[in-house]
């Protein structure tokens, strides 16, 4: 895959983000082209090639599937309070880039990261609808307690690290229904050494089916 630097488009609109976001494999989304295939002869699992042909679809379409619910909302509703309050509990001082405004940075050909907040480290903010979520999150201590109980978020904080240049990250988990001491929960994360190696490969093969599908 021919490497781009990574490029930061800052204070967009919502329109203006998802149209940066239409061809490109986000962190968000990389989780789905992760799975292993059944033959040793294929590169993506069957789950990755339905994923990328639902993108290439709202790519030629110009629709983009919505997705609505009270968790998503929810999540959005509290993710700004939740930086607030895990910055007045960190010694470490970081920019919060949410709010109203819209963050983006691409990584190579195909890849991009929409941060929460980045200082020495990012941090990647997560607000459970599910309390019972939110209080299994203290219980992820390092890498492979993220990997194996959420690995959604796993492989979003590898890929913001390595769209970031950063090697350590926070994986924050925040609650305001619960009492103090339990509001919030946050676990040091680390660019593991192999992360880079694999996402790249998985963003070049599903990058080279998405210009099969929309050329």
């Amino acid at each position: 895959m021919k490497f781009q630097l990574p490029s930061i488009h800052a204070n967009l609109n919502e329109e203006d983000w998802q149209d940066l976001r239409r061809s490109r494999f986000t962190a968000s989304e990389l989780h789905k082209l992760m799975g292993t295939p059944k033959s040793k002869s294929e590169y993506l699992s069957e789950t990755a090639k339905s994923f990328v042909f639902e993108k290439a679809a709202e790519y030629l379409s110009g629709h983009r599937t919505e997705i609505y619910g009270r968790a998503l909302d929810w999540g959005k509703e509290h993710e700004k309070e939740a930086f607030h309050y895990f910055q007045q509990q960190s010694d470490d001082f970081f920019t919060y880039y949410g709010a109203e405004s819209y963050t983006f940075i691409t990584y190579g050909l195909w890849g991009g990261y929409s941060p929460d907040a980045l200082g020495d480290k990012l941090v990647e903010i997560k607000c459970p609808f599910n309390s019972g979520n939110h209080l299994q999150n203290f219980f992820i201590k390092n890498n492979d307690h993220l990997k194996s109980k959420r690995t959604e978020y796993y492989w979003q904080m590898q890929m913001g690290m390595i769209a970031t240049g950063l090697e350590e990250g926070i994986f924050v988990s925040y609650d305001p229904r619960m009492p103090e001491g339990k509001k919030v929960t946050g676990t040091l994360i680390t660019l593991d050494e192999d992360a880079q190696e694999i996402i790249d490969e998985k963003l070049t093969y599903a990058g080279e089916l998405f210009l099969s599908i929309t050329k």
